[in-house]
């Protein structure tokens, strides 16, 4: 996805809360975390997928904050998540382990709502920053961050359908599945291979009232 197209996407927010603005009020606070399941996407110089590349099992935990207006909601978040792949060459084990704080602005849409249940599904774009990173090739192991193997920015999409309960006037439980795709190559190596980050999570949050 190119940067006019994320321009244009955010636009695309703006536009769903014009009609609404004096609507718009924060509503909920929630605290999620869960586990995710995080790889690569690498292609070679010669455009081909590495098939050898397999997901591991991570963390990720963070709050967010729900400004509604109607069956709209945007929702900042600051989230801690970690990343990273395996894989074997030539008999040798590599893996990644990568911690990323990530500053995500998304939108929801009520699609279901009564007074106990609702459905949301929704997108996001999602600032990271790599905190720590290392690289383990057999048993050796190697800093990503001083080594700058890979950049410590990442841009990410999210594809995300969360279902919420409330249990009473303050408390809510929800559950949320998430897709998550990099938009940017995030090795340093100039060259013509691309990798970017992909995962999968399943994260459970605690809702807190506001009003």
């Amino acid at each position: 996805m190119k940067l006019t197209q994320l321009t244009l996407l955010l636009l695309g927010f703006s536009a769903v809360f014009h009609g609404n603005s004096q609507g718009l009020e924060p509503t909920e606070v929630t605290l999620m975390g869960g586990k995710n399941f995080s790889s690569f996407l690498f292609r070679n110089s010669d455009s081909e997928k590495d098939k050898t590349l397999e997901y591991t099992m991570n963390n990720s935990f963070g709050i967010n904050l729900a400004l509604e207006a109607g069956k709209h909601v945007l929702r900042p978040e600051l989230m801690f998540r970690q990343g990273g792949a395996q894989s074997t060459f030539n008999g040798t084990s590599l893996s990644w382990k990568l911690n990323y704080v990530d500053l995500n602005a998304g939108y929801l849409y009520r699609l279901l709502q009564t007074e106990r249940f609702s459905v949301s599904p929704g997108i996001a774009i999602g600032a990271g920053y790599l905190l720590k990173g290392e690289q383990y090739i057999g048993d050796a192991r190697y800093s990503i961050v001083e080594n700058k193997t890979l950049k410590r920015f990442d841009l990410t999409a999210h594809g995300i359908a969360n279902f919420r309960a409330t249990l009473s006037e303050t408390i809510s439980l929800s559950l949320e599945y998430r897709f998550g795709m990099g938009l940017v190559q995030i090795e340093n190596d100039i060259n013509s291979q691309k990798s970017r980050n992909i995962y999968q999570a399943a994260l459970l949050g605690i809702g807190i009232r506001l009003n």
